[in-house]
């Protein structure tokens, strides 16, 4: 209790704050993004890994901000740089824009998004590969279900996803997600990427996040390097079975009035 006080009461001063988040989606290169943000000149690492889950995680919450300023380094150390929070759950939980506006007031966001039945099933690859991992604290998230027996239960009228530390299918309803955000804040405080926009261009993309991240563009060189690294890549490759192509022909019929209204939203169109 006392350590809590310290924090809460010294860390607001000596500590920086995030100056933009990454808010999003899971499985949709948030850890890329990221990777390639540290090595930016103008963007310092947080001092623990990049996902603090604060505004999400209600026991983390609980610490207090002070708790979650000790992630970042001192105002000394950054100087005129720029820190970031990527915990790309934060875009799901709707309570977590309501809290963020709170304690961070009108702070930049980046949501990179994700055909959503690639996402789900890259997710339950996860998952699933987790089953017999040694690291006990993985093991315990691990998703036992094929794909296929886990979409059929969130298909289910009765499935409740409050209750699911997984759920495959709500994860990929992002017009539901950003406008829950919009509620909160201005469409210019949220830049919204593609996946798919880091694989076809990657130079005029990272340009765009620089842009809104009001810093240099990355030189030729360093776009070079990025293209060749490879990061949070997974070891895990499973067989698709029959059922299993039979689920990702249905999710691709669920979602698709959820991305035509995400395509609407947002105004322009992705190609799911």
């Amino acid at each position: 209790m006392f350590k809590k006080l310290i924090k809460n009461g010294i860390y607001p001063i000596i500590k920086s704050q995030p100056d933009f988040l990454i808010i999003g989606a899971q499985k949709a290169g948030t850890t890329a993004l990221y990777r390639y943000l540290s090595q930016h000149p103008q963007i310092l690492e947080n001092n623990t890994w990049k996902e603090i889950h604060y505004f999400d995680k209600s026991e983390n919450y609980a610490q207090g901000f002070g708790w979650y300023l000790g992630h970042f380094p001192s105002k000394f150390q950054k100087r005129r740089k720029l820190t970031c929070d990527a915990t790309p759950s934060y875009i799901y939980f709707q309570h977590v824009p309501k809290v963020i506006k709170q304690d961070l007031g009108n702070i930049k966001m980046i949501a990179v998004l994700r055909d959503p039945v690639a996402r789900a099933y890259s997710s339950w690859q996860m998952h699933h590969s987790f089953v017999n991992n040694s690291n006990e604290k993985l093991k315990a998230i691990a998703d036992q279900r094929s794909f296929a027996t886990a979409i059929e239960q969130e298909l289910n009228p009765e499935f409740n996803p409050a209750k699911s530390p997984y759920n495959y299918i709500d994860r990929g309803k992002y017009v539901e997600q950003l406008e829950n955000y919009y509620n909160y804040f201005d469409r210019d405080n949220l830049l919204i990427l593609n996946i798919e926009q880091f694989r076809d261009d990657l130079e005029s993309v990272l340009n765009r996040v620089c842009n809104f991240l009001s810093i240099e563009n990355f030189t030729l060189d360093k776009i070079y390097d990025f293209s060749n690294q490879k990061h949070n890549v997974g070891k895990y490759k499973f067989t698709k079975t029959s059922d299993d192509e039979a689920k990702i022909e249905l999710l691709k019929s669920y979602f698709a009035p959820f991305n035509e209204k995400l395509y609407t939203l947002l105004g322009s169109r992705y190609n799911w």
